[in-house]
């Protein structure tokens, strides 16, 4: 009982404060993209969801901004399968992508590379005793 009691604050706290470093929002991306311009970013992000018929994950950031990346692909899929194992709606995630451009109507185009838990850094690799 005192194990899931840890759990639940851990995954409580993970969820109101994101790392620092990771705290770039797409519209600062999308403003600054000449230096952000085939750089690899990583950034936290919620996921919205995932479209399994069109092959799309989207994610957004604190200011509600999506960001959709192409999972089609029998490489890709093949890249991404260990993540999209257990994925879950709304929660927080480390993003890692190339910043390709910003989009005709404003957003921003990248190629997904990964994306992990945020929670992981919250949790000991000893685990929990």
């Amino acid at each position: 009982m005192k194990k899931i009691i840890i759990i639940i604050a851990l995954l409580f706290t993970a969820s109101l404060y994101p790392a620092d470093n990771e705290n770039i929002l797409i519209s600062e991306i999308i403003a600054d993209i000449d230096n952000y311009k085939n750089r690899v970013v990583t950034v936290n992000l919620r996921l919205k969801y995932i479209d399994k018929i069109f092959e799309r994950i989207v994610f957004y950031d604190g200011e509600n901004a999506d960001i959709e990346f192409d999972i089609s692909g029998k490489e890709k899929r093949k890249q991404l399968a260990g993540n999209l194992m257990n994925i879950h709606e709304g929660m927080i995630y480390r993003v890692k992508f190339t910043a390709i451009g910003a989009g005709a109507i404003g957003g921003l185009t990248g190629d997904l590379h990964g994306f992990i838990p945020v929670i992981f850094d919250k949790i000991p690799e000893d685990g929990i005793n």
